[in-house]
């Protein structure tokens, strides 16, 4: 559950299939963790609840709109006592960010991957690989 006495400023959805997760490298031009895998994520906008912001984030970057109910997963500082709030969204079929999304350029490859600690690919970091193993019991 979202806390209330946390300042939330970034967001994001792991979507998952089946045990698979759908997670994206991060391209060159992103300036935060660049070739790191990670799921759609982004900044919150002032005014934004982070819920919202998870939705328009994956929006943005795959260019599907997340139409299935989120539920709280997770969340971790980042930085300065400043969290990032992660969800998770149950799909019922393989979903293929586009090529035309808002924010393509922020990923230069998408896959499906295995909710295990070995399948997962690398880098990445050490809070989203603790959070998509959290799925494991959902």
């Amino acid at each position: 559950m979202i806390s209330s006495t946390k300042e939330y400023i970034a967001a994001g959805i792991v979507a998952h299939f089946k045990g698979l997760v759908l997670l994206g490298r991060r391209s060159k031009n992103c300036n935060n963790l660049a070739g790191h895998w990670s799921m759609p994520c982004g900044m919150i906008n002032a005014g934004e609840n982070p819920e919202d912001a998870a939705k328009r984030e994956f929006f943005e970057e795959t260019g599907v709109r997340a139409q299935k109910e989120i539920k709280f997963l997770n969340d971790f500082e980042v930085k300065d006592n400043k969290y990032f709030a992660l969800y998770s969204m149950k799909i019922e079929e393989l979903i293929f960010p586009s090529d035309d999304a808002i924010d393509a350029i922020e990923h230069d490859e998408w896959g499906f991957y295995k909710i295990d600690k070995n399948s997962l690919p690398l880098p990445m970091t050490k809070e989203t690989k603790k959070s998509i193993l959290k799925l494991k019991t959902v």
